[in-house]
């Protein structure tokens, strides 16, 4: 999780021109109807499936709690990333990163105990 977690915070530290295509369809596409919307959301879908998947992995491995919900985590590690994106580069706070990591060491602590 840690590997994937540090993955998307260098992507999002990247000020490349257009920033994160998958964001940004997200909310032009978002209340759209067609196959280019069911292709974005099957491949959001996807996402969140392998970080459930990898979580699975940690819970068999017993790094997390077996009651552990994958589902939630990969939904509140999605809520933390695209709150990252939104503070770092719409909002250019300094402390974005800084929040971002407090807030995936507290999903992690969350899941352990």
């Amino acid at each position: 999780m840690r590997e994937l977690f540090e993955r998307w915070v260098r992507s999002g530290l990247d000020r490349a021109p257009g920033g994160c295509l998958f964001v940004k369809a997200s909310a032009e596409l978002d209340e759209q109807v067609g196959p280019v919307r069911a292709k974005l959301a099957r491949d959001h879908r996807d996402l969140y499936d392998t970080i459930a998947r990898v979580f699975r992995t940690g819970i068999d491995a017993g790094h997390f709690r077996a009651d552990a919900d994958p589902d939630q985590f990969a939904t509140d590690l999605d809520g933390v990333m695209l709150a990252f994106y939104h503070w770092h580069r719409l909002l250019d706070d300094e402390l974005a990163q800084t929040r971002a990591r407090r807030a995936f060491e507290a999903l992690l602590l969350a899941a352990r105990t």
